[in-house]
């Protein structure tokens, strides 16, 4: 009953245009699950990535920072969307396109905004801004 819940009120958000479908509409918080399914997820099979919800630059994974929830932003500075990061899940890193170590500081991250809907809190990412790297 709560995954109705949620999924009713996201489908409301995308028809009302807070998912910013069309291609000249402005991007709005992702809906990327529940902080219990994200981080069990995460714990267990390493980060969670997403393509850009509108086919663009903004692709990202979700990860853990201790036990705080976290989107690196995939296309590292001065870098191209064809060439992103991904999880190599065998060497439980980090790698550019072309087998490298990538240091997750390095990467842009976006806000994760959380709300609770029906007992549950909500992670939302917010791809409209990004937030310079750690390192």
């Amino acid at each position: 009953m709560v995954a109705g819940l949620v999924v009713g009120i996201v489908v409301v958000l995308l028809v009302r245009g807070g998912g910013g479908s069309g291609p000249g509409a402005p991007y709005q918080p992702f809906f990327a699950g529940t902080t219990d399914q994200v981080s069990k997820r995460i714990a267990s099979g390493g980060p969670v990535c997403y393509p850009d919800p509108k086919r663009g630059d903004r692709s990202f994974c979700l990860d853990l920072e201790g036990e705080r929830i976290i989107a690196l932003h995939v296309v590292p500075p001065g870098g191209s969307p064809a060439c992103i990061v991904q999880w190599d899940r065998a060497a439980r890193r980090y790698q550019d396109c072309h087998g490298a170590a990538v240091d997750p500081n390095s990467l842009e991250r976006f806000p994760v905004l959380t709300r609770t809907i029906g007992g549950k809190v909500s992670i939302f990412v917010d791809l409209r801004t990004a937030t310079p790297p750690r390192s």
